[in-house]
């Protein structure tokens, strides 16, 4: 209802309506700052393909060289399974034995600090009795760290595996230097492995074991802290930095000395090659071995920037002769294309929105009404940031969804304003009247459309983490709607005149006579009928509804959690 009391003509002037329809420069300012402030924000976001996911796991690792799956499970996973299930905040526990390794996952419960189960898991290891096995290594804890990829690139030759790895490890290196890439790999390739094949004839000649070789390998490869000394001058640690990296180092190593001086060296009885894990590997792109670098980024980071530094160094880089490297996966450039499809389907579905308008209402009406839709949106951006909320697929599709909606609140409110022009109401006066006389119910309106996408917000597990965006997106939108809707575009539309001119206004008139027509003489007759014989109207969707439910009982219509995507490659 309107607030014209009904013998006068002039509406309530309080409240903050009335005050922007009457102070319009103070409604243009709140406007700039929505459109810039939130297109400077906006150009900041950290741009990703999916909201980032904390997988909530915990992993537990024990190398054990020799050991069968059983013994791994005896002697590793099932006493480290024992040991953290009982952990406050774990929610599961999982673990696999295989041949020389045992790792356990713990996966978490919803809300708790993972880096305090971290803390309390890796206590619980330390404290197994006994652990780990003799011949097993340190475990190892490590929470599980929520990256993503970016770019990998491929690396192939025709060289040798030794050539091909060190042409692979020079990018690596020149990816590193660049400061927006922080996490670089290879991919497709073996370890580097140092081999010390002892022959058993000089074993046999100089009376030696494997053991006695083993051990003064040891003795001779290792950094090894000898304290502190202390002086006047100042205290100095003492420590020998006797690790071997290369082969040609353990070839002087001595094994034995006798007491005539004479020394027995580890070249003597064993062959030393510098290569890599005998591994069974074949790793080829285009019929060439090859090696994957593979760039990932950490959530902070931003894809988009991250892909530019590195194709501006591809474009400068000069590898190695006879290496040659090429682009594999480019994630950013899936990115840019999906964002490419959604900004286009915001436009196209932006544009009909407009021409829908000057196709019932004034010129100057439409533009003002359409604008909400930008003006909204950039106004959600102003708080996107302080939201968490990043530029990814699942926001830009939330954006997308809410355009409707949001162009519903500006509809409203702009068409009653212009009844109030009809009805002889003129400037602030018919935009104060026209903005409270659907004020409640637009409102209203809004406010039952939060509610309904609020529960996404808690939703939890992996599947929450991603769609909780929807919800702050759709919620913030539907706000700066609101504002849009009762403060600026009153203010626009409180100044007389229209801006249709021949030959639109004659369209436009020829348009609202027709929709006036159908209203009269086909909606009205239908609505009276429908009142008049409700019980039959209601018979008629109480039937609908059993039809559309019986259609889900006979599985006529399939239910999908995700629906079936094309992959992007084979």
């Amino acid at each position: 209802m309107s607030d014209i009391p009904a013998g006068g003509t002039t509406p309530r002037q309080g409240g903050l309506v009335a005050w922007f329809a009457n102070n319009t420069v103070s409604a243009n300012l709140i406007m700039l700052l929505m459109l810039v402030g939130g297109f400077a924000v906006a150009s900041h976001l950290t741009a990703q393909i999916f909201p980032t996911v904390d997988p909530r796991l915990i992993n537990v690792r024990v190398a054990y060289p020799g050991a069968t799956p059983n013994e791994v499970e005896e002697g590793i996973t099932r006493r480290v399974e024992e040991a953290v299930f009982g952990i406050d905040g774990v929610e599961r526990v999982t673990s696999k034995a295989a041949e020389n390794l045992g790792t356990v996952r713990v996966e978490l419960k919803d809300f708790v600090d993972a880096g305090s189960v971290r803390d309390d898991v890796e206590a619980a290891v330390e404290r197994i009795a006994d652990f780990p096995p003799e011949d097993a290594e340190q475990p190892s804890v490590v929470q599980a760290e929520t990256v993503s990829d970016v770019m990998t690139m491929v690396v192939s030759s025709e060289l040798s595996e030794l050539e091909l790895r060190r042409g692979a490890e020079q990018l690596e290196e020149q990816l590193l230097a660049l400061p927006s890439v922080s996490l670089v790999s290879l991919v497709g390739a073996r370890d580097y492995e140092i081999s010390i094949e002892v022959r058993e004839e000089a074993l046999r000649r100089h009376d030696l074991s494997i053991e006695q070789v083993a051990a003064a390998v040891r003795r001779a490869s290792l950094n090894l802290s000898s304290g502190e000394l202390r002086t006047e001058g100042g205290d100095l640690l003492l420590r020998t930095s006797a690790k071997r990296e290369r082969g040609e180092e353990f070839e002087d190593i001595v094994v034995r000395s006798a007491p005539d001086g004479a020394v027995l060296r580890l070249r003597d009885v064993a062959t030393i090659r510098d290569g890599f894990a005998d591994v069974d590997l074949i790793h080829e792109y285009n019929g060439r071995q090859s090696v994957f670098v593979r760039v990932r980024k950490s959530e902070a980071e931003d894809a988009l920037v991250i892909a530019d530094d590195i194709k501006a160094l591809l474009a400068e880089y000069h590898p190695p002769p006879g290496i040659d490297i090429a682009v594999w996966e480019d994630q950013p450039e899936i990115l840019k294309d999906r964002i490419g499809l959604l900004v286009r389907n915001g436009a196209l579905g932006f544009a009909l929105v407009f021409l829908f308008l000057v196709v019932m209402l004034d010129l100057r009406l439409a533009l003002w009404v359409a604008m909400g839709v930008p003006i909204s949106f950039l106004g959600a951006f102003l708080f996107f940031d302080l939201l968490d909320v990043n530029i990814n697929m699942v926001s830009l599709f939330a954006l997308i969804m809410v355009i409707g909606i949001v162009v519903d609140d500006a509809v409203v409110v702009g068409e009653n304003i212009s009844s109030q022009w009809d009805a002889g109401h003129v400037g602030p006066e018919a935009s104060i009247a026209g903005t409270r006389g659907v004020q409640s119910p637009v409102v209203v309106g809004v406010v039952t459309t939060m509610a309904a996408f609020a529960p996404l917000s808690f939703v939890t597990g992996t599947f929450g983490q991603i769609l909780g965006v929807v919800p702050l997106v759709v919620i913030t939108v539907l706000a700066m709607s609101l504002i849009e809707a009762f403060w600026i575009l009153p203010a626009h539309l409180s100044r007389p005149g229209t801006w249709s001119r021949w030959p639109l206004d004659a369209f436009q008139a020829g348009v609202a006579g027709a929709v006036r027509h159908f209203r009269d003489n086909r909606l009205v007759p239908m609505i009276r009928g429908a009142v008049r014989r409700r019980y039959r109207t209601l018979l008629v969707g109480l039937s609908v509804l059993a039809v559309a439910a019986s259609l889900l009982w006979v599985e006529a219509v399939r239910f999908l959690f995700f629906p079936t995507l094309e992959a992007d490659n084979v």
